[in-house]
């Protein structure tokens, strides 16, 4: 069983220890069941050597129940904690095109999802290993009681277990499928949110992805779980009826067939009664250990081992990035398919140098390949030809992530974190009130010394200002903004282009522009022109106006 190995891997000493425990709590279960047994059909429960001993027998139970438990828990919220992290980790040191391919949502549903199933088959392990204790030394007294009892109790669990796992089986068939719905609706819920403008503002297109985008997935994951769950009830209702069948078959037929006295007889019927409870829950954690394997299988499609040593990502680069002077691409290309398209894009060739203290623009067309050239240049892609050198030495999986370390970027789509995560604001107290006060947001934000924003409600222009103030704090060579000025008003607009970029510039550092401000050209030492995928403009001189081809665009 893969979460029972998946323990192992973790403290095969402290497992082994907390198993030790469930098997003494378990023992100690039976030798209660023996002692009030004895004390009934012998009559010393007035003795007070049997009130010590059932006391004794009583702390022994509680304590090695408590000790299993504990040390189980341990293990399993150890286990939980490695398995978020685990998850984080392989994200973060996923590539981006690697992720962009599972899909958000698929991610999510790892989260939201398949833990917890894990979490909830963990959290069973102390009340199966005490349950199975139980259940052996119950099977062990009677053994003593009656053999031909024993002989035909065994048969009943072994025959009964055949029974409930079949349809358990089936059960989690079902759930296996519900798993891959559950990706399916979740899709939806991030379009329902990223969505709702859109949504409110047209009514059939809102009524057509309720029922259709929704509404659909929703029912079919609903028929699933329905039917798994309907299955693991008829099963539970089954195996209570035979148990109490087996009851019957014992006090009315076997009883017959043997010489068994009244006295051993209730003996053996109160023990069998009594195992019930720990028989159920063995049973019953069937199903939810089987969950629990299916959600860890999904969980470990993402570890390290699970994807292809090529596309793994370079390990975290924790140093000083050497100081930036050139950039080269020589040749390089990306190909991908287009989302809902069978065609591929191919961004590139492209040859292309950036020296330290430029300023360039890029340009071009919707779905000329603009943002997926920054993905390209700032490591986030790696190129499928070519080679990227940085000062001349080239850049690999090997030194890729320290490549990266050289690049500060605000995507068009960027994240804004609500704590300066990686930065120290008491270093920079001075700086960040002057850069609030220069991105005119002093009267909107504060930050705390420990780096925690105050708000990030703001409107989209403001909140890319934000963006710009940890771009601005990161301190990094080379600075890339994807349609930064776009939500911009038009007083900001000249201060960004007409400030804060010479002033980058002046500072050495390198800057690309992603823009269509064909206004502020000039500010520019170099104008590239992307169409379709390849830079078919690019000239040194200063003050170009957009082509005419490309103004349509801007």
């Amino acid at each position: 069983m893969k979460l029972l190995a998946f323990l192992l891997s973790r403290s095969r000493g402290l497992l082994v220890l907390a198993t030790f425990a469930g098997i003494v709590s378990g023992a100690s279960s039976s030798a209660l069941v023996s002692v009030i047994n004895n004390a009934l059909t012998q009559d010393t429960f007035r003795s007070g050597k049997t009130l010590a001993t059932f006391g004794g027998i009583l702390v022994l139970f509680v304590t090695s129940r408590l000790a299993s438990q504990y040390v189980l828990n341990h293990l399993n919220q150890g286990a939980l904690l490695e398995l978020r992290m685990r998850l984080s980790r392989r994200v973060l040191t996923s590539t981006l095109r690697q992720l962009e391919e599972t899909g958000m949502h698929r991610l999510q549903t790892l989260l939201t999802d398949d833990i917890p199933a894990v979490s909830n088959s963990l959290s069973l392990l102390p009340t199966i290993a005490i349950s199975a204790a139980t259940l052996i030394g119950c099977l062990a007294y009677l053994a003593t009681l009656s053999p031909i009892i024993f002989v035909f109790m065994i048969g009943f669990i072994i025959v009964g277990g055949l029974i409930y796992r079949l349809p358990v089986r089936l059960s989690l068939k079902y759930f296996q499928q519900s798993r891959a719905q559950s990706d399916i609706l979740n899709k939806a819920f991030r379009s329902l949110m990223e969505g709702i403008k859109e949504l409110k503002l047209h009514a059939p297109r809102r009524t057509a992805f309720l029922s259709q985008g929704v509404e659909v997935p929703a029912k079919e994951l609903r028929r699933l779980m329905r039917v798994s769950s309907n299955i693991l009830s008829t099963n539970a209702s089954w195996t209570s009826f035979l148990f109490f069948a087996f009851l019957g078959l014992l006090l009315f037929s076997v009883t017959r067939l043997t010489d068994v006295s009244a006295t051993t007889l209730t003996s053996c019927t109160l023990i069998i009664l009594y195992l019930q409870q720990p028989l159920d829950l063995l049973l019953g954690s069937l199903n939810v250990l089987g969950r629990g394997n299916i959600a860890l299988e999904r969980l470990q499609q993402l570890d390290p081992q699970g994807w292809n040593a090529k596309e793994n990502d370079s390990p975290s680069y924790e140093g000083t990035p050497p100081r930036f002077e050139r950039l080269e691409l020589r040749g390089v290309t990306h190909t991908y398919f287009r989302e809902n398209d069978d065609t591929r894009f191919v961004l590139g060739p492209i040859n292309l140098t950036f020296q330290r203290g430029e300023l360039v623009f890029l340009v071009g067309g919707n779905g000329s390949g603009k943002t997926t050239f920054g993905k390209l240049l700032t490591g986030l892609y790696a190129p499928d030809a070519g080679e990227v050198w940085l000062n001349g030495e080239r850049v690999t999986d090997a030194n890729r992530e320290q490549y990266r370390q050289q690049f500060t970027a605000v995507f068009s789509d960027f994240h804004l974190f609500d704590n300066l995560f990686g930065l120290d604001p008491s270093d920079r107290g001075a700086r960040v009130r002057e850069y609030l006060s220069r991105l005119q947001l002093d009267h909107k934000v504060r930050i705390s010394e420990e780096g925690t924003l105050s708000t990030t409600s703001l409107s989209q222009g403001q909140r890319k200002r934000l963006a710009l103030l940890t771009a601005y704090l990161e301190e990094r060579s080379f600075y890339l903004f994807d349609e930064w000025a776009a939500d911009q008003d038009p007083a900001f607009k000249e201060i960004f282009y007409n400030q804060l970029l010479p002033d980058l510039k002046a500072q050495g550092k390198t800057v690309l522009v992603i823009s269509h401000d064909n206004r502020f050209f000039q500010v520019a030492d170099r104008l590239l022109v992307l169409e379709s995928g390849r830079l078919v403009d690019s000239s040194p001189a200063i003050g170009l106006e957009l082509p005419e081809r490309h103004r349509n665009a801007s």
